[in-house]
């Protein structure tokens, strides 16, 4: 299959699972209007999340921040970045970080990254330090000889290449390679050893981190409450409680400690 062809049916396998995504969060009948509840969930892989996100279809987007609705398919938790699905593999809540991967790659010693991974910051992540920004240039025509090549991606005499950021030979790849793409991979060793493992590096993902009121949904779930985010007009973070009423950081109501004079 060419790039083109396989880069074509990503697009449209992207489309549905962004339309999937959208019509679960706002027809899914499971969805309790009343209920302020946030808990974590599991989309049945053994991966809990929790707040900031929030799963699809089955809470309200005020149990976590704009654009980190995961949604279940296939008990794999999915995640839609700028319009791109990944697949979450790791998440580790006590240090805000995430470990994704394209949700198109197979079980492919030779798997091919059909986009950059792009961000929009109204979704609180980043790209972790932890990660390693590579090009990849697929189905060059012309290249610099004796430069090392995916071998796996070899096709007649078309070659693809990786190279760290920073460390791109000098020539015209744009001109004569088919298409470019920037990944984050997470940082295991040099450039050389890369070329030689890409395919492991793009099925073990890229690490993100997050922005959250960590001490504050702490407070709040101590307390028997559940961590959300106030979407529209709020934007803050609210704590709500198992009685309906909410607050800024813990259910413990100061006038329950009042005396009545």
């Amino acid at each position: 299959m060419s790039t083109s062809m396989a880069s074509f049916g990503h697009h449209l396998l992207s489309l549905f699972l962004f339309t999937t995504l959208l019509s679960t969060s706002i027809n899914g009948n499971s969805v309790n209007p009343s209920n302020t509840t946030c808990p974590s969930f599991d989309c049945g892989n053994g991966l809990v999340v929790g707040y900031p996100f929030w799963q699809q279809g089955r809470q309200n987007d005020h149990c976590g921040y704009q654009g980190l609705g995961i949604l279940c398919t296939g008990r794999q938790p999915l995640l839609c970045l700028s319009g791109d699905i990944y697949r979450l593999k790791k998440i580790n809540h006590s240090e805000n970080t995430l470990t994704a991967t394209y949700n198109e790659l197979n079980n492919t010693t030779c798997p091919v990254a059909h986009h950059d991974v792009k961000l929009n910051s109204s979704y609180f992540l980043n790209i972790s330090m932890e990660n390693k920004v590579v090009r990849l240039f697929y189905n060059c025509t012309l290249y610099p000889p004796s430069l090392p090549y995916i071998e796996c991606l070899r096709y007649g005499l078309k070659r693809s290449y990786v190279f760290g950021e920073g460390a791109i030979p000098e020539f015209d790849w744009e001109r004569y390679c088919e298409t470019t793409v920037s990944v984050p991979v997470i940082e295991k060793g040099g450039d050389g050893i890369l070329v030689n493992s890409f395919g492991r590096a793009l099925q073990d993902g890229f690490m993100l981190t997050w922005r959250s009121p960590d001490r504050a949904c702490r407070s709040c779930e101590a307390s028997g409450g559940f961590c959300g985010y106030g979407n529209g007009l709020l934007q803050k973070f609210i704590c709500y409680c198992n009685d309906g009423q909410q607050s800024d950081n813990s259910c413990h109501h100061n006038g329950n400690f009042l005396c009545m004079i």
